[in-house]
């Protein structure tokens, strides 16, 4: 736009001065004639230097390239003068009005030079082109070069100036219009101005200006019609002087000049939400700051943080967030993490780890949790806290879940549990798990297909208070328990898991979680809340598992208690598939206690 500017003002004081020099040719003397027509020269050739430099922008984007626009300044500014320094004649007969002369012929070498300059760039650079401009200048010039040569072979016929101001309407319509960035509704700028508009801040590389975004769920409902849209959007241009977007769906993004005034807008813009619209209405969007464009290397970048934190910011209910660098940088391992788990789960790098559990009454080893690890590229662990959150906000929790109960299948197809004392693996499942309707029949199907007992199956559901279709999970449970699977209630004293769960589901084992366990040896009111639970859990006919037990001393206490299993780092930590089942063939062929 700016460059257009320049463009447009040049070329209608070169269309005014064509006027003036016919004008003047007809009316005036021959001195003051010649004068006008070498003004009319010598804006021909500033008018065709500033649409070479316009075609130039998208490809070498001359506004940054300060030392190579001034030659070109310079060398124009040179050749434009010229013509006042060559001889002009003037034809004045009949119909034919024009000057000739070595001034013009001069012009229409010079002229020539940066017009076919123009075509040239088009052609072989217009994939770095904006398509639009690049169709739109390729037409522009095609006109320019059709009225020049008209006029050199018609005198009379006065068409260089016409074809550049139908050039410059071109233009306009297709490209240069203002308002054709502009929301019909609501006067404000569409989301596609917005890109352009940022992307001539990434190319002048100014970073001198921040976003607030107005967005959330909560925006796409109660700011649903258009005369409140309206009212905000007009509020909001009056505060930020008409750089006010429209962005995703109803969402409003406001820019600011890096002036350090946008974090006391942000106060404004907030206070004049709450005090309500027109109608009554108050509502209660949630606001995300991007105090700099620094931290984003392009317009994609930008759009990429814009649409994941209006996201999360949705489901997480935040009223305010800052896209910063720390942001940026958390998003990027999300987005590689992501990447990760597509990759893991399509080339089969996902695999058990198993902790063994011990029975306080048998002396061994009886079963084991299976916890699914990923590998990466390089062979390294990746820990389930790094990726299973992201697993379950990308929905790819059930995937990693059904692959998990596969390879606990294919470990008890693959080894005679029995004969090393096992009775049985622990599953976790995930909510997402336990409100699927085919969770039974697939989990069914996968038993068949590697012929396994179901009785060599435990679940363990975890943050059942989290589960807000209990109804499927109860179906779930009731399905697989007729074929013989157990259940165990899991991480029991955390959460949301409480007494109700363990009268309400037909669970077969209570995991205390390591953080009970713990209590139990640092707090008295612990200790006797855990005496009094274990003694109610046993008269229910349910066994306990004492989770995270690291010290002899918490076995022996356990044990006198009436735990039925110990699990935790003082026997192993969770380890690979074939040092786990030496691990129990050398501990459970042992005849001594541990």
């Amino acid at each position: 736009m700016w460059i257009y500017r320049q463009l447009v003002l040049v070329t209608t004081l070169c269309v005014l001065s064509d006027i003036c020099s016919v004008d003047a040719i007809i009316y005036a003397q021959p001195s003051e004639a010649s004068i006008f027509c070498r003004v009319y020269l010598f804006f021909v050739i500033w008018t065709s230097y500033l649409s070479f430099n316009y075609v130039c922008y998208d490809i070498v984007n001359l506004r940054n390239k300060k030392r190579l626009r001034h030659i070109f300044f310079l060398i124009t500014l040179i050749l434009s003068v010229i013509p006042f320094m060559l001889p002009i004649s003037i034809m004045n007969e009949k119909n034919e009005v024009y000057s000739y002369g070595p001034a013009v012929s001069y012009t229409f070498i010079v002229a020539p030079i940066y017009i076919i300059g123009c075509i040239v760039m088009i052609l072989f650079f217009n994939k770095l082109m904006n398509p639009y401009r690049s169709q739109a200048a390729m037409l522009w010039m095609i006109l320019e070069t059709t009225g020049a040569m008209i006029q050199l072979f018609n005198r009379e016929l006065l068409l260089v100036s016409f074809s550049m101001a139908l050039g410059i309407t071109i233009l306009f319509a297709k490209m240069e219009n203002p308002d054709s960035g502009l929301d019909r509704n609501l006067g404000i700028y569409r989301i596609q101005m917005l890109y352009e508009y940022l992307k001539q801040l990434f190319y002048s590389k100014k970073h001198d200006c921040s976003f607030i975004i107005i967005t959330g769920e909560d925006t796409e409902k109660s700011i649903s019609s258009e005369n409140l849209l309206l009212e905000i959007s007009n509020y909001l241009k009056k505060q930020t002087s008409d750089k006010v977007f429209r962005g995703i769906g109803n969402d409003l993004v406001v820019a600011f000049s890096d002036d350090g005034t946008s974090d006391r807008q942000l106060i404004q813009i907030k206070k004049r939400f709450e005090a309500g619209w027109s109608g009554n209405q108050f509502p209660h969007p949630h606001f995300i700051s991007i105090p700099s464009l620094k931290p984003f290397h392009n317009v994609s970048e930008f759009f990429t943080a814009y649409r994941y934190y209006s996201n999360i910011v949705s489901d997480s209910h935040e009223d305010f967030f800052v896209i910063d660098n720390d942001a940026i940088n958390n998003m990027e391992k999300f987005r590689s993490m992501q990447n990760e788990i597509k990759a893991a789960l399509k080339d089969d790098r996902l695999e058990i780890f198993l902790q063994p559990i011990y029975s306080v009454k048998e002396h061994k080893f009886v079963s084991a949790e299976a916890l699914v690890r990923m590998r990466s590229d390089d062979g390294s662990i990746i820990m389930p806290n790094r990726f299973i959150p992201i697993a379950e906000s990308l929905g790819q929790i059930e995937q990693i879940g059904e692959r998990v109960f596969e390879l606990v299948c294919k470990l008890i197809h693959d080894h005679d549990i029995d004969s090393i004392g096992l009775q049985y693996i622990e599953i976790n499942l995930s909510v997402v798990q336990c409100e699927n309707t085919e969770l039974a029949a697939k989990f069914l199907k996968i038993m068949h297909k590697y012929g396994i007992d179901a009785k060599k199956i435990n679940l363990e559901i975890t943050e059942s208070g989290a589960i807000k279709q209990k109804d499927i999970l109860l179906e779930n449970m009731e399905y697989l328990r007729k074929f013989g699977c157990t259940f165990s209630l899991d991480d029991f004293g955390t959460g949301e898991s409480n007494l109700n769960y363990i009268v309400n589901m037909p669970v077969d084992l209570v995991k205390f979680d390591r953080t009970m366990v713990n209590a139990y040896f640092n707090n008295e009111k612990a200790k006797i809340m855990l005496e009094s639970v274990t003694e109610m859990i046993k008269r229910m006919g349910m066994h306990i598992v004492a989770e995270g037990v690291e010290e002899k001393h918490q076995l022996e206490q356990l044990s006198k208690l009436g735990i039925d299993f110990i699990q935790g780092y003082y026997f192993s930590k969770p380890i690979p598939v074939s040092e786990f089942l030496d691990f129990v063939r050398r501990n459970n062929s042992s005849t001594s206690k541990l």
